[in-house]
């Protein structure tokens, strides 16, 4: 039987794919609802970094055109996630 293979990064966001709703009950429970998804976030990447090892050892390898919208994609979460950081923050020494 044949090995499936994967592109780089599959697991890793189901993983956060799962992680999101599993981190809103968090939210809710502590009080701070923004910080569950974020927290869930963090839980799927470890999740999903997991089963990336495990079930995708030798991913298929990425076109140029891939790897450029996927670092466009990246920037722009990142830029996403950096501002509702700040926002947080704001709203903290708002209080």
């Amino acid at each position: 039987m044949e090995e499936k293979r994967y592109p780089k990064g599959h697991f890793i966001a189901i993983g956060m794919l799962m992680g999101l709703p599993m981190g809103i009950p968090i939210g809710i429970v502590s009080g701070m609802i923004a910080i569950g998804p974020a927290i869930g976030i963090i839980l799927g990447v470890g999740i999903g970094t997991y089963l990336e090892k495990k079930y995708n050892p030798n991913p298929l390898p990425m076109t140029p055109e891939e790897e450029t919208q996927r670092k466009k994609v990246t920037l722009a979460l990142g830029g996403i996630f950096l501002l509702g950081i700040l926002m947080f923050i704001v709203l903290l020494m708002m209080s």
